[in-house]
């Protein structure tokens, strides 16, 4: 649990209470936090309800950035980080 907490408390806003509710509230990753919806994070006791759309597109922006880039590769072309003979 002290792991899931740390990691949530990477998120601007985060401290240990809120880290520690989300992760009692199943929202136990960045992931699972970037994929909450707006009125399943409003209900964590504590949570200030306009921070959560920061904390959400905070999270997004950790989870997302890598699959963002997937999703916009095409068949032909090799990504900048992988060697052409791949």
């Amino acid at each position: 649990m002290k792991e899931q907490m740390k990691e949530l408390q990477t998120l601007e806003g985060i401290g240990e209470i809120l880290s520690r509710r989300l992760v009692e509230s199943g929202y136990d990753t960045i992931a699972k936090v970037a994929a909450a919806e707006k009125k399943g994070l409003e209900r964590i006791v504590g949570m200030n309800p306009q921070k959560v759309r920061s904390i959400v597109i905070q999270a997004r922006k950790m989870t997302g950035e890598a699959e963002k880039r997937h999703h916009t590769w095409s068949k032909d072309v090799t990504p900048h980080h992988l060697p052409s003979s791949i």
